[in-house]
C-alpha cells in the first residue's frame, strides 16, 4: 500500500504533518522487514531497527512539535491581524516573531533531512513518494534568489 502522492514540495513551508507522518510509516515498514529478516530477537539487525525505530521516533515527535509551534505563531499573527485591522506591530516585535519563525523553518528543514536520511536507503523503492520526500535544499531556492535579487535593488 503506498500513501498518497501529492505535489512537488516547493519550500520548507510547505512540509505538512500528512508529510512527517507518511514518511515515518514509509520507514516503520522498512524497519519491521529489517526486523523480520533478523529472525532472533536481540541480533544486530534487531537492535539496529529498535534503534532506528525510537530515533525516526522521536525526529517525528519533534517535527511535529515545530510544526505545531509555526501553527501557533500565524494563529498569534492572524488573531493580532483581526484585533486591529490596518495597525501594525511595531518593528521591534514583528523583527522578534520573525527571527523566531525563521528559527523554527531551519529546525524543520533539519528535522525533514533527518528523516530524509533515515529513509535514503530505500528512495529507489516504488513507495518513496520522490516528488514530496526529497531533500530541501531546493525548497528555499526561490526564496533566496527572490532575497538576493531585492538586496540589488530589483523589482520581483
Amino acid at each position: 500500500m503506498t500513501d498518497t502522492h501529492r505535489s512537488a514540495l516547493r519550500y520548507t513551508a510547505d512540509i505538512t504533518a500528512e508529510d512527517i507522518d507518511g514518511l515515518a510509516r514509509f520507514i516503520a515498514r522498512r524497519i519491521v522487514l529489517l526486523r523480520e529478516a533478523a529472525g532472533t530477537s536481540g541480533s544486530e539487525e534487531d537492535r539496529v531497527g529498535e534503534a532506528l525505530s525510537q530515533t525516526v521516533a522521536a525526529l517525528t515527535g519533534s517535527a511535529r512539535e515545530v510544526l505545531g509551534a509555526l501553527a501557533e505563531r500565524a494563529a498569534e499573527a492572524g488573531a493580532a491581524s483581526a484585533a486591529q485591522p490596518g495597525a501594525q506591530a511595531a518593528p521591534e516585535e514583528g523583527e522578534d516573531a520573525g527571527r523566531v519563525v525563521e528559527e523554527l523553518m531551519v529546525r524543520l528543514s533539519r528535522l525533514w533531512r533527518y528523516l530524509l536520511t533515515a529513509a535514503g536507503a530505500w528512495s529507489h523503492l516504488p513507495d518513496y513518494d520522490v516528488a514530496r520526500w526529497r531533500l530541501d535544499g531546493h525548497l528555499d531556492a526561490e526564496h533566496e534568489a527572490r532575497d538576493r535579487w531585492l538586496a540589488t535593488g530589483g523589482a520581483w
